[in-house]
């Protein structure tokens, strides 16, 4: 079952890629869709992303450090592992639940069984969220990347809301 309806789906992948609530109801103008009506389905999908975060935080009794609903990522902490977790909404893999760790089972990168799961995984945030990465950080291990990626996804900018004809 999908968390968002077919609209919140859309005004959420079009908001993450800086699109502001008025460029996104211009572009559904043949729906008639206003910055209001997006502004609202913006605001449910945030709601339920955000109650989605929270509840898989709590199921892995996790210490809520952060909540940045607008970027569908959670920031936990894991007193049981001593380890930074991340939440992270995706359309495609649904929640994700990433461990900041060095190895698995104390192997490392490359020689991890998990390596193409992590990179599927890695992926899907890196192209939902359209993060950018340098030539120096692509080459870096997943365990690494995936520390850059959460970082970047953190620190992203979102959209300002603006009045039409404002500059």
């Amino acid at each position: 079952m999908k968390l968002l309806s077919k609209d919140e789906a859309i005004v959420w992948r079009e908001f993450q890629k800086s699109k502001n609530t008025s460029l996104i109801a211009e572009e559904h103008s043949p729906e008639a869709w206003t910055p209001a009506y997006v502004s609202r389905v913006l605001n449910r999908a945030r709601e339920k992303i955000a109650k989605t975060l929270k509840e898989h935080a709590n199921s892995h009794r996790l210490d809520v450090e952060t909540l940045l609903d607008y970027k569908g990522l959670l920031i936990g902490f894991d007193y049981q592992t001593s380890s930074q977790v991340y939440s992270i909404y995706t359309e495609k893999l649904g929640i994700i639940v990433w461990y900041k760790h060095q190895s698995y089972g104390g192997k490392l990168c490359p020689q991890c069984p998990k390596g193409r799961e992590c990179r599927e995984t890695l992926d899907a945030v890196i192209n939902e969220y359209n993060i950018q990465l340098r030539d120096d950080e692509k080459r870096l291990n997943m365990t690494e990347q995936s520390i850059v990626v959460f970082n970047k996804l953190a620190a992203k900018e979102a959209p300002r809301y603006k009045r039409r004809g404002g500059d």
